[in-house]
């Protein structure tokens, strides 16, 4: 008799657990799938946190997204070239890190204004022009490397054309053929590490989202976790602010 009453007890603990087990679980289910769905949604996502559009480092200028006025921005010095103030110090640090790595580089371009470019874009298209190509060419040819006044990102502050040396000595006209200089092939490695990335890749895919051929020496800042997940992923500027837009829509 004392045997089944033990055995009956036992039953009745292990359904009162039960419930309690069950209850528990059931009673707050929105806070453990809204976590859930918080996790699966980050993971799957994989963006650095927070990352806006609207970010000041993120603004995109390009053919698409082109500006009729000068944009406004406290400007900085490195050597002789503007910038925006705000990344003048990772401007310098990146040209030291390079230095410290044992490749002496020269920053060719910061900040450039529209009516500058305006000077930039006339001029090499003259060039080409004196090349013996037509103007219809010449034109088609000057696009594919130089952006059109108001679409630059240079105007921005935030785009640097940096060249090692020894690579600028043998293309001082600037050419993708760079790369082949450790030096070059240095700073397009640790870019990111600055929060730069290398701007104008050398694909297809690259150069139908940019519009711009490969360019070994145009670096943008973006911060360096935005730089680090572009570059690690691949990306454009251009892809990377659909990816966000996405997510944050």
């Amino acid at each position: 008799m004392k045997k089944s009453y033990l055995i009956i007890g036992l039953a009745a603990l292990l359904a009162i657990g039960l419930a309690a087990t069950v209850w528990a679980v059931t009673s707050h289910p929105s806070s453990t799938s809204s976590k859930n769905s918080k996790q699966s949604k980050s993971s799957k996502q994989g963006l650095p946190a927070g990352v806006k559009t609207t970010d000041w480092d993120l603004v995109l200028v390009n053919k698409q997204h082109s500006r009729s006025s000068e944009m406004s921005f406290e400007q900085g010095h490195v050597g002789d070239k503007a910038v925006n103030a705000k990344i003048q110090q990772a401007v310098v640090d990146f040209m030291n890190g390079a230095q410290q790595a044992g490749y002496a580089t020269t920053l060719v371009s910061g900040y450039r204004s529209i009516e500058y470019q305006k000077e930039v874009f006339a001029n090499v298209l003259a060039s080409n022009k004196a090349k013996g190509m037509s103007d219809e060419a010449a034109e088609k040819a000057t696009k594919a490397v130089v952006q059109t006044p108001g679409s630059s990102e240079h105007q921005t502050g935030l785009a640097i054309d940096l060249a090692g040396n020894d690579a600028l000595a043998k293309y001082p006209g600037l050419d993708g053929a760079m790369d082949q200089f450790a030096s070059q092939q240095w700073l397009i490695k640790h870019a990111p590490e600055y929060g730069f990335i290398l701007r104008y890749g050398s694909t297809k895919e690259d150069r139908r989202e940019t519009g711009i051929a490969y360019e070994s020496w145009h670096f943008r800042y973006v911060g360096v976790k935005n730089a680090e997940y572009i570059t690690k992923h691949h990306l454009t500027l251009e892809a990377y602010l659909a990816q966000v837009k996405k997510q944050n829509s």
